[in-house]
Parts: structure tokens; C-alpha cells; sequence
């Protein structure tokens, strides 16, 4: 039999928690094959942590591992990928997809909301005349646009109905998921009565999504961030119990 074990970001991991999946992992008397999965942030860590103890006490007990490096879209793909969603040739979005690489380093979901705040802002728009989209890159650079997401994100989530945000802080302090009948519970608290409305509007949104087990997920942890920077200390007490 062989068990698959994921655990994502490990930069927040400590070290019993790491201890307990090194036992497991170099138990040599075990039954059970383990295929053991760990992702984490490189930029969120730093050589003192915890999870590079680890990684050397898997190797002195023996057990085999492999790491691999994901980096971001280079600026050949990201560009690739602007060209497709604005319908543009790739010649033509080189300049806007500079400045988008520059500020995000090629990170998926980094650019995506990047490239939403700078249509948002009007900074990128469609021309009816041309029939094509605009922008200008001096005009953007000149701009105080931070390329810090979590700040994006907290910036567009504070134009949002009190109903979503209602929503997506409850959700935060429940961490990365929750099922929705904790969801549908809440929404007959007073305090949290709008946050059924406020799901459907986040669903819309793409704040959050469902997943196959009925739970409701946030769609990236900095969502999940953003949401929960979102409560004022004073309602943090309140907003948690």
C-alpha cells in the first residue's frame, strides 16, 4: 500500500510539526510505502528555519528525496499569455507585459491581479474606435501602483458589499477552507446574515471557490490574507469566536 502525503507551505511549519512527518517518513519498520509531497515559499524562508533541519535529517536517515525549483513565466510566456487574453500579437503587448513581469517576477496569479488593477484603474481599456486595448507605459510607471498583492488585494476587496466582506473575513478565520454548512449556520447569526448573499457574490467574483467534498476554499492563501487584513483589530475577537 502506498500513502500520499501533501502538505503545502511549509514556511509556516514548526518544528514539531516537521518532527512528526520525519518519524513517519524515515519509520523503516513501517508496512505502508510513503510518497511524502512538501511545498514552500523560498522567499518566505530563511536558512535558520526549521524546514531546512528537516531536509538534512531526511537525508542522514536515508530517505531518497528530489527537489524541484518552480520558478515563475518567464517573460516570453507571460507575455504569451497577455497576447492570448487581450487578442493582441505578442509583438504588440511587449510593453505592457515588461512592466507586468517587473512588478509580479512572473508569478500566475500575481500578474493576473496586477493586470486587473491597471484595467480597474483605467489604465488599461478597450478603444471602441481602434477596437483593440490601450495603454501607456509611461503613464503606468509614473503611477503609484504598489506590486505588493496582498495590498492589491485588500485595495479592490475594500470596494466590495459589505455582505462579501462579511464573508470573506468570517472565512478567513477558519483558514484556508470551510464547509458550507458552517457557512449556511452563520448566516442565521444576525451579525453574519448577509454572508449566504455574500457567497454567491464571492463565488461570482472568484474570490472563493467549491471544491469536490463541499467545502468552500479561498482560490489563492493571499486571498485569504487580504480577507482577514480586512478586520479592524477591534472586530478580530469578535469576528473569530
Amino acid at each position: 500500500m502506498i500513502l500520499v502525503l501533501v502538505m503545502d507551505d511549509l514556511q509556516w511549519a514548526d518544528d514539531t510539526a516537521l518532527d512528526v512527518v520525519h518519524t513517519f517518513l524515515s519509520d523503516q519498520m513501517s508496512s505502508c510505502c510513503i510518497f511524502f509531497i512538501g511545498t514552500y515559499r523560498n522567499n518566505e524562508v530563511d536558512m535558520d528555519h526549521a524546514l531546512f533541519d528537516f531536509m538534512e535529517k531526511l537525508d542522514i536517515s536515508g530517505v531518497p528525496t528530489t527537489k524541484v525549483s518552480l520558478a515563475g513565466l518567464s517573460l516570453k510566456d507571460l507575455n504569451n499569455m497577455i497576447s492570448d487574453a487581450l487578442c493582441l500579437y505578442p509583438r504588440v503587448c511587449m510593453s505592457l507585459s515588461k512592466v507586468v513581469f517587473q512588478k509580479t517576477k512572473g508569478n500566475p496569479f500575481f500578474a493576473l491581479e496586477f493586470i486587473e488593477s491597471l484595467q480597474s484603474r483605467g489604465l488599461l481599456y478597450y478603444d471602441c474606435v481602434q477596437k483593440r486595448w490601450l495603454w501607456n507605459v509611461e503613464t503606468i510607471m509614473a503611477e503609484d501602483i504598489t506590486n505588493n498583492v496582498l495590498h492589491l488585494l485588500s485595495s479592490k476587496m475594500n470596494g466590495l458589499s459589505d455582505d462579501v466582506q462579511t464573508l470573506l473575513k468570517a472565512m478567513a478565520c477558519f483558514g484556508t477552507s470551510v464547509d458550507e454548512f458552517v457557512i449556511g449556520y452563520l448566516s442565521e447569526v444576525p451579525d453574519f446574515a448577509g454572508v449566504g448573499e455574500g457567497l454567491t457574490k464571492a463565488l461570482d467574483e472568484g474570490y472563493v471557490e467549491r471544491d469536490r467534498h463541499g467545502n468552500v476554499k479561498f482560490v489563492h492563501d493571499k486571498v485569504r490574507e487580504a480577507s482577514y487584513d480586512l478586520i479592524l483589530e477591534e472586530e478580530k475577537t469578535k469576528v473569530s469566536q
